[in-house]
């Protein structure tokens, strides 16, 4: 595998190396007046050209969109957050695309999420869907990128799978994996609920916010955006771009808006630690085109959805370990324990409340490594999204070489050095 060390986790210090000047950035921010401030983040430290190879995003980005309806006709000022919406959180965590442009697979799987539990009105349901399999499949490749439209086509004509069943993996080697059979029962594991795709913007004629804030309030619509250079140091306030270098195209999940303070809230796919916690709040006076092209998901709702709480998806566990599920009805749930696509027991919950039921198992019969849940309801057989956790029942050892490219340790290092790393792991192996 390989990994990319900055100097820092070598002990010696190169941030003035950095691919962008953070400093000269908030001057600019200062300058311009703008409401934001910038610091060093893992995307700003990237050489240029490994930022370029963030930017997966091919659609072809303007930004057209008619502010001239941006106030309700009450003249009011209206507000969307889906991180909070009446107290209540209907977005899944954020995620890392890391090393590949998939950044198209990780704004369609994250509104398709979210989308589907804000249609079945169940915002503990937490679904978690395989961008790898969805980009993989739907023609993706990390030198490449992909297509906004080509990833709400396959979601809707293919469907996707759990993220248990294809756990991202290109991120971390930027390779491309082949579309194949990720893991056993693929079919019977692959979610297709979208029934149709809207696009509220309209396309790239005469476009009218108001009828993305409509589409807001329905749920979140994945957008396009033109990524300019100092947008990747972003680190809080309501972003304007103070610079004129594009460093490409990308793709986020517009997840609300703010009339009074005139800014898109977006969910990026660069971690909790850029960003507002992976979040950024977006001018409507800035220029990179958030809002002027977006899609959405109509969903087909269950009318028993079912999800397993816990353990969360990679989670390791040990020992005696609580398992509870959650469901629209009371209906008797069996969660059935697997391993590589087989069952290996079949437990019976036992409901707390209403909603609420939970079972136990002990790990001590299991061998180390990777399980799935599945819950099922005795009454008419509705299935829960699999849910993918790690049995560690010994401590786990780690062994990590290091060998430097095209650098000579034995002189004075300059730039950005590179480094092959090769982990191993036992008895498990490293995620």
């Amino acid at each position: 595998m390989r990994l990319m060390f900055t100097a820092l986790a070598l002990g010696m210090s190169f941030a003035s190396l950095a691919a962008i000047n953070v400093s000269e950035v908030q001057k600019n921010i200062q300058a311009q007046g703008a409401q934001w401030v910038a610091k060093s983040t893992w995307v700003s430290e990237l050489t240029p050209a490994q930022q370029v190879r963030l930017m997966g995003n091919r659609d072809v980005i303007k930004n057209n969109l008619d502010y001239s309806s941006a106030y309700s006709k009450s003249a009011t000022y209206e507000s969307v957050d889906w991180r909070n919406m009446n107290g209540v959180n209907w977005l899944g965590p954020v995620m890392n695309q890391g090393n590949c442009g998939s950044c198209v697979a990780f704004a369609t799987v994250a509104t398709l999420e979210a989308q589907t539990a804000i249609s079945m009105n169940a915002a503990w349901l937490r679904p978690m869907f395989s961008p790898q399999a969805l980009f993989a499949c739907g023609g993706g490749a990390c030198e490449m990128g992909w297509y906004t439209d080509s990833g709400a086509a396959f979601v809707k004509s293919k469907g996707v799978v759990d993220n248990a069943c294809a756990p991202y993996t290109m991120g971390s080697d930027g390779k491309d994996v082949a579309c194949t059979n990720f893991c056993a029962g693929q079919a019977e594991r692959t979610t297709k609920n979208v029934t149709n795709t809207v696009k509220p913007s309209g396309g790239w004629g005469s476009n009218s916010v108001q009828a993305v804030k409509d589409a807001l309030k329905k749920g979140p619509l994945v957008t396009s955006m033109t990524v300019y250079e100092d947008f990747l140091t972003y680190g809080g306030g309501i972003y304007k771009s103070t610079s004129t270098k594009s460093v490409g195209g990308h793709a986020v999940s517009l997840v609300g808006y703010n009339d009074a303070e005139r800014y898109w809230i977006i969910r990026n796919s660069w971690t909790e630690d850029w960003g507002e916690k992976g979040f950024a709040r977006i001018s409507w006076d800035d220029k990179s085109g958030v809002g002027a092209s977006t899609i959405g998901f109509q969903i087909n709702a269950s009318p028993n959805p079912i999800s397993v709480i816990s353990p969360k998806e990679n989670d390791y566990v040990s020992g005696d370990v609580a398992v509870q599920t959650q469901s629209l009805r009371a209906d008797d749930i069996t969660v059935k324990l697997m391993k590589d696509g087989k069952e290996v027991e079949a437990l019976q919950s036992r409901h707390v409340n209403s909603v609420k039921a939970e079972t136990r198992f002990n790990t001590a019969h299991l061998t180390d490594g990777k399980y799935e849940l599945l819950a099922v309801s005795a009454k008419d057989a509705s299935k829960s999204v699999i849910r993918g956790f790690t049995v560690s029942n010994t401590a786990p050892t780690m062994s990590l070489a290091f060998q430097p490219i095209d650098v000579d340790m034995n002189q004075p290092v300059k730039g950005r050095p590179e480094f092959n790393v090769q982990a191993t792991s036992a008895p498990i192996a490293m995620q």
